[in-house]
């Protein structure tokens, strides 16, 4: 099937097949739920209530059967259960792209979700589809802090409270400020450019606050956080960790967004008192389990989802059937994209293979080079940058598939050309290297026809807006982006390049590079996304064969020089 259609790729004939006979089964499968709204069928309050609890899935759709099955069994046991997310579902593999983030709605709906908070990537394929999402979902989706500028009507409900376990639990929705610029920026502003919805980047801890405040005056004993806000690697004063030291009221915190593990770790709010913190890490690596006692007592833990026993009773067998069958759907649609392409004698990393800690967002890999060397290849250009936020999922030696290359860049972003002055390349290196050594950056430039060192030990210079947005370099202030040459030659300030990319990253300000100024458009390509030029380098530039001598070394060709 793969052949018949490979021919269009370029043109985006095969991703449109796909996503015509996708859209079609998520159509025929908008089964009927066992649940309406995720409220417990029949409990106890003499036990403890459960929540449980994921963030960042992004699409890891396998592992909702899991929580189904695990939802399913305690309710058995006579807990009353409701299941919430912390965003980042909508969007981050193939299938997200392809059905444009209905895949989740529809498993999560069958879970079933009682309600989720939209991460930032929710709003990847723009507002109207996220509304259009919102109306397909049968739980309620929070946020406290995302506000129509103008009027300053919150977009979405800032709590909703549950009779849980014989409390009344309050759910407290908030998205991380980065949505404005970890999204494209447009999907945010009317069709002159001016910005219309905000996400309380100035009063962020006054917004949490005033809807914890609100709960509990409406009777809510037990006040429950469910954030995408994040803690490691994150704008500081956005962590969920400044926003519980800011208020007061809150007894747990759900969090998402850096991708980390904790399993419940205790820190104190502004009152001096405990408020519980946890995260699941992200593709249902885990699921959380917060439980709450009759007397308020909270207590957390992280089970992985091979550990849920699916088979414990019929009941759980039947809940665990209902959902995987929905995501073996699914997965059968995407099999046609599951022929190899090309064939790798090594793996393209996103982690670093020494520390098993992600790298791609603040280091040189070698999937870096291969993705910015596809761009400036085959869209034809002195030199590329990607960011390091982009790319999503390693490439496995041995044979690789058309999905194993969508799944790198699931983001469906339009390849473009700009033409970039040297100071503009400079400031973008620089701004995207601010957070080392320790910080993450979804920005982190991987280039192509371009080299760099960077001296962490030097103070970044980079200003930026409220918005995170980049708004300068301090006058006079060393640099920690040195030794900045194209094409071997070392940067002219003044002259101009042609540099490939993503549309987001270069054009539509992603990351926070929309201040940056020196960038001029010359071409959006044809190409429907980066995936494409993934498939066009490697089966026509590269013959069908990624090699060790060009790839070999996961940290990458020394393209980028990291000071000690």
């Amino acid at each position: 099937m793969l052949k018949k259609f490979g021919k269009f790729l370029p043109r985006g004939a095969l991703l449109s097949f796909a996503s015509l006979i996708i859209a079609g089964a998520v159509a025929l499968a908008a089964a009927a739920n066992a649940y309406a709204d995720g409220s417990p069928v029949i409990h106890s309050e003499e036990k403890e209530a459960v929540v449980l609890y994921t963030n960042d899935v992004h699409c890891s759709i396998e592992g909702y059967a899991a929580v189904a099955a695990l939802r399913a069994s305690l309710e058995e046991e006579g807990h009353a259960v409701l299941a919430v997310d912390a965003g980042d579902n909508f969007q981050g593999e193939t299938i997200g792209s392809l059905t444009r983030g209905e895949a989740a709605v529809e498993l999560m709906n069958a879970v079933p979700y009682a309600l989720s908070v939209p991460g930032n990537h929710e709003f990847d394929f723009g507002l109207p589809r996220f509304f259009q999402l919102l109306k397909k979902a049968h739980y309620a989706e929070l946020s406290c802090n995302i506000r129509e500028i103008r009027t300053w009507k919150l977009l979405l409900p800032a709590y909703k409270i549950f009779a849980l376990g014989g409390r009344k639990a309050a759910f407290v929705g908030a998205t991380t400020p980065e949505t404005y610029t970890k999204v494209n920026p447009r999907h945010f502003a009317d069709s002159e450019g001016r910005q219309v919805y905000g996400f309380s980047e100035k009063d962020l801890y006054a917004r949490v606050q005033e809807a914890v405040d609100a709960a509990r005056a409406e009777g809510a004993e037990t006040v429950i956080l469910v954030s995408h806000l994040g803690m490691g690697g994150i704008t500081p004063k956005w962590t969920a960790r400044e926003v519980i030291a800011q208020t007061r009221g809150i007894d747990a915190v759900l969090d998402g967004h850096s991708h980390e593990v904790f399993a419940g770790e205790i820190f104190k709010n502004a009152d001096g008192k405990d408020v519980l913190y946890s995260q699941t890490g992200t593709k249902l690596q885990y699921i959380g389990k917060l439980s709450i006692s009759p007397d308020g007592a909270l207590r957390s833990e992280l089970i992985p989802c091979t550990a849920v026993n699916v088979k414990k009773s019929s009941g759980v067998k039947k809940a665990y059937a209902a959902v995987r069958s929905k995501t073996l759907a699914y997965e059968k649609l995407l099999a046609a994209l599951d022929e190899p392409v090309a064939f790798a004698e090594v793996s393209l990393v996103t982690d670093d293979p020494r520390t098993g800690e992600r790298r791609v967002r603040k280091g040189e890999t070698n999937l870096g080079d291969f993705c910015a060397d596809a761009y400036r290849t085959v869209i034809g250009a002195q030199a590329a940058m990607v960011n390091g936020g982009g790319l999503r999922s390693a490439v496995k030696a041995g044979p690789v598939s058309l999905r194993s290359l969508m799944d790198v860049n699931p983001w469906n972003n339009p390849m473009c050309v700009v033409k970039m002055s040297g100071q503009a390349v400079c400031d973008f290196l620089e701004f995207n290297s601010r957070n080392l050594p320790d910080g993450e950056c979804g920005g982190f430039c991987h280039v192509s026809g371009i080299s760099y060192e960077i001296d962490p030990a030097v103070k970044s210079p980079v200003l930026t807006d409220d918005k995170g947005v980049f708004a300068g370099v301090r006058e006079k202030a060393a640099r920690r982006v040195s030794n900045v040459r194209i094409q071997g030659r070392p940067v002219d300030l003044a002259a101009d390049y042609t540099i490939a990319g993503d549309k987001f990253f270069l054009m539509d300000g992603g990351d926070g590079t929309g201040g940056i100024q020196g960038i001029r458009p010359l071409i959006v390509t044809g190409l429907p996304d980066d995936v494409a030029c993934l498939f066009k380098y490697v089966t026509e530039h590269l013959h069908g064969k990624i090699t060790a001598e060009s790839y070999g070394d996961p940290l990458g060709a020394g393209r980028i020089v990291i000071r000690e």
